[in-house]
C-alpha cells in the first residue's frame, strides 16, 4: 500500500505531534485496507491511534473519520496515497497541534471534495478545505475518491476533479482558491443563489439550474430576476432556463410571473423587448394585458416585440 519512501516521509513529518489523534475506521463489506492504512499510521506515530465503529449517517463506507477530542469533522471516502499523501499528513499536524484561520470563524458548511487519483489540483483543494475544517469544527470536509466510490460519482454528477460541493447544492468545477471557497462560504451564509445561477448561466450548466428548482420551486424567482441582469448572455441563458422550464412543468413559471412582468417596466429597452419576447413563449392570457401597456412604446423594437407576442398567445390559447 505504501512504497517505502511515504513510510519514511510519514515518520519524518509525524515526529512532532502535540496532542493525540484518533482514527475512526468505519467499516463495510470491502474495507480491510482502510484498516491497513490506519494501522501503518498508529505503528508510525505514537500519537495516532485507530478503533473500528460501525457509524450512520455518512456519505459512504468505508470511511476514516479524523478525531482530537471531540472534533470530528473530517472523513476521507478515500485512502490518501501519492500526492494525497502529503496534504493529508498536514492535516493530522494542524488537527494536533492546532490551527486558526480567523475568517472562517462563523461559518457552518458542509463541503464535500470529489477527487480521483492522478489528479494535479485535488490535492490543493482537499488541503484548503481540510484547514478550514481543522480551523472551524461547524465546518464539515468530506474527501470522496470517486475512483472507488463510482456510485457517488453518478449521484452526483461528478464529471471532473476536482468538484468541490458545498451544502449538497453547489458545485465548483476545477480547482478552488482559499478565498474563492471563503467567498462561497460567505455568499452560502447570505443570500447566495443569484450569485450561484449566475455562476452556472456562465458555464452553461443549465441542467443543474433546473435541479436546484426542481427542489425548490421557489427559486425560480431568483433565476426571474436574472432577466434584468446587465449581461446579455445571462439574460439568454435565463430565457432558455425558463422557457426549458415552462415545456416541462408550465405551473412553476406561474411563482415567478410577477417578478418576470415587472421587468416590463425596466428603464433599459432592451430588457422590456427580451421579456416582452419571452412572455410570448411562456405567458397565457393573463399576460396580454401587460403587454398592451408596451403599445403605447416610443422603441419600436419593444412595441414590435410586444405586438408578436401577443399574437403567439392569443394563436396558442384561440383567442
Amino acid at each position: 500500500m505504501l512504497t517505502r519512501a511515504e513510510i519514511e516521509k510519514i515518520k519524518n513529518t509525524l515526529n512532532d505531534l502535540s496532542e493525540d489523534v484518533e482514527i475512526i475506521v468505519v467499516p463495510n463489506e470491502n474495507w480491510k485496507d482502510f484498516e491497513n492504512f490506519a494501522k501503518i499510521l498508529s505503528k508510525l506515530c505514537d500519537r495516532i491511534s485507530y478503533r473500528v465503529e460501525d457509524r450512520g449517517g455518512l456519505i459512504a463506507k468505508p470511511a476514516m473519520i479524523l478525531k482530537k477530542d471531540e472534533q470530528e469533522n473530517i472523513i476521507y471516502n478515500a485512502i490518501p496515497l501519492r500526492d494525497e499523501l502529503e496534504p493529508f499528513l498536514r492535516t493530522i499536524i494542524k488537527l494536533s497541534n492546532g490551527f486558526e484561520i480567523e475568517d472562517v470563524k462563523g461559518f457552518e458548511a458542509e463541503i464535500v471534495v470529489f477527487v480521483m487519483p492522478v489528479c494535479p489540483y485535488c490535492a490543493k483543494v482537499v488541503e484548503i478545505v481540510n484547514s478550514f475544517a481543522v480551523a472551524n469544527p461547524k465546518i464539515k470536509s468530506i474527501v470522496v475518491d470517486v475512483s472507488r466510490f463510482v456510485d457517488l460519482m453518478y449521484k452526483y454528477d461528478i464529471s471532473s476533479a476536482p468538484t468541490t460541493m458545498i451544502n449538497g447544492e453547489i458545485k465548483l468545477i476545477g480547482y478552488v482558491s482559499k478565498d474563492q471557497l471563503l467567498e462561497w462560504l460567505k455568499r452560502v451564509s447570505g443570500d447566495y443563489k443569484k450569485d450561484y445561477f449566475v455562476t452556472l448561466l456562465n458555464e452553461r450548466r443549465l441542467d443543474e439550474i433546473k435541479e436546484i428548482i426542481a427542489k425548490n420551486p421557489k427559486d425560480i424567482r431568483i433565476l426571474a430576476e436574472l432577466l434584468a441582469y446587465e449581461d446579455f448572455m445571462i439574460r439568454f441563458g435565463a430565457m432558455v432556463v425558463l422557457e426549458q422550464i415552462h415545456r416541462e412543468n408550465p405551473d412553476v413559471i406561474k411563482l415567478a410571473k410577477d417578478v418576470i412582468r415587472n421587468h416590463l417596466k425596466h428603464e433599459d429597452f432592451r430588457i422590456r423587448e427580451d421579456v416582452a419576447m419571452l412572455l410570448g413563449s411562456i405567458g397565457d392570457e393573463t399576460d396580454v394585458k401587460f403587454l398592451e401597456e408596451l403599445l403605447k412604446e416610443d422603441e419600436e423594437e419593444v412595441k414590435a416585440s410586444a405586438i408578436e407576442a401577443i399574437k403567439e398567445i392569443r394563436d396558442k390559447y384561440g383567442k
